[in-house]
């Protein structure tokens, strides 16, 4: 049987060929889900938001109105939960993406009256309060730092602004903002539908082939009017999953 040769230059790429790790760009699906599972701990953040802010607390001077609505975005292949404040005493409007590291998490917001962008990274305290700190020195008089706090079950949201003295580098409060998700009571009970396609407090009723299901927000809305079957197909996953996590607990030890 002949044998193959090959000149010795010919050789080197060959086996550099199989020497080197082969490196698969990774699937916009798996991003995408990557994603979600990320900003699954800031889902509450969702829904439409009534507003009041004060520059001081247990003052009404400078007191201002302002509402905000949370949505989830899908696009190229990737998630992000997004806000719009039109009437925004300090952010007009801003985009949530996963950090880098696990647990991180960047802000690009639009600065209200200024026309400009900043950036603000940060995570979770322990407290559950999700602090953002600003990646370069903002204009005067925007927020340096942004402090979001979930409460009474999701029903309240809370948002402390902060500036921060470029001397002392000690914050200084610009103003809160208490919203009351909106077509909430904090007196109502905590039973709500589930959004298909995050798992989150599901408003908005959709329906495929004659089944009825709700999504929490209009970035949802688009996903599951793109593709629905792909959307069921995940949730009836999701769900499945969940149920055999639940049977797990119940199931006795072997000892027991």
């Amino acid at each position: 049987m002949p044998i193959l040769t090959l000149p010795g230059t010919a050789i080197l790429p060959v086996l550099l060929a199989l020497a080197l790790p082969v490196f698969t760009e990774e699937k916009p699906a798996s991003l995408l889900q990557k994603d979600k599972k990320a900003l699954t701990p800031l889902q509450q953040l969702v829904g439409q938001w009534r507003g009041a802010g004060f520059r001081r607390r247990g003052s009404t001077r400078g007191a201002w109105k302002e509402n905000t609505s949370w949505s989830w975005k899908f696009s190229e292949g990737r998630a992000a939960i997004v806000f719009d404040a039109p009437n925004g005493r300090h952010l007009k409007k801003g985009q949530l993406s996963p950090g880098k590291t696990p647990g991180l998490y960047e802000l690009k917001a639009e600065l209200a009256g200024k026309g400009q962008a900043a950036l603000y990274v940060g995570r979770k305290d322990k407290d559950g309060k999700l602090v953002l700190e600003a990646k370069m020195p903002p204009p005067s008089g925007a927020p340096a730092r942004i402090s979001l706090s979930i409460l009474a079950g999701g029903k309240r949201l809370a948002v402390l602004f902060e500036g921060r003295n470029q001397d002392s580098g000690r914050h200084y409060r610009l103003g809160e903002v208490g919203y009351t998700r909106s077509g909430e009571s904090i007196s109502k009970g905590t039973g709500h539908p589930e959004c298909i396609v995050t798992g989150g407090r599901g408003t908005i009723r959709v329906e495929h082939k004659g089944g009825s299901y709700t999504v929490c927000c209009r970035g949802c809305l688009e996903a599951f009017n793109e593709n629905p079957e792909q959307i069921l197909a995940e949730w009836r996953d999701r769900v499945k999953s969940e149920l055999e996590k639940k049977k797990a607990k119940r199931k006795p030890a072997p000892n027991d």
